[in-house]
């Protein structure tokens, strides 16, 4: 989890992560030795659950999907989102599209 918090611009440390889980902020998903952090975001239109962190195997990553999918949408969430490294995008599940490119620069 270390290595994707900083591939991910040390937003979080572990710390915050178990702090906001506590706190109902964040929501951990598991499926065999991987973890999934979410959030869930209230937009004006639509309720959406955007995937932040994922750790593990590849294969354990898609089955947790579909369990966090049916989670977010027994929450009311109509869409899924998440950021991911360029190979991800080869091992998607169908339905996922490209909707931009994050863009970052530190100040």
């Amino acid at each position: 989890m270390e290595r994707a918090l900083s591939i991910g611009g040390n937003l979080y440390l572990l710390d915050d992560i178990e702090k906001d889980l506590k706190e109902g902020k964040l929501q951990g998903h598991v499926e065999g030795d991987t973890w999934a952090i979410t959030q869930v975001h209230d937009w004006p239109q639509r309720r959406v659950v955007n995937i932040l962190y994922v750790v593990g195997s590849m294969d354990d990553a898609i089955a947790l999907e579909a369990k966090i999918g049916e989670w977010a949408e027994s929450v009311g969430a109509s869409m899924l989102t998440a950021v991911g490294r360029d190979g991800w995008w080869d091992c998607r599940t169908p339905g996922w599209e490209k909707v931009g490119t994050l863009y970052s620069k530190e100040l």
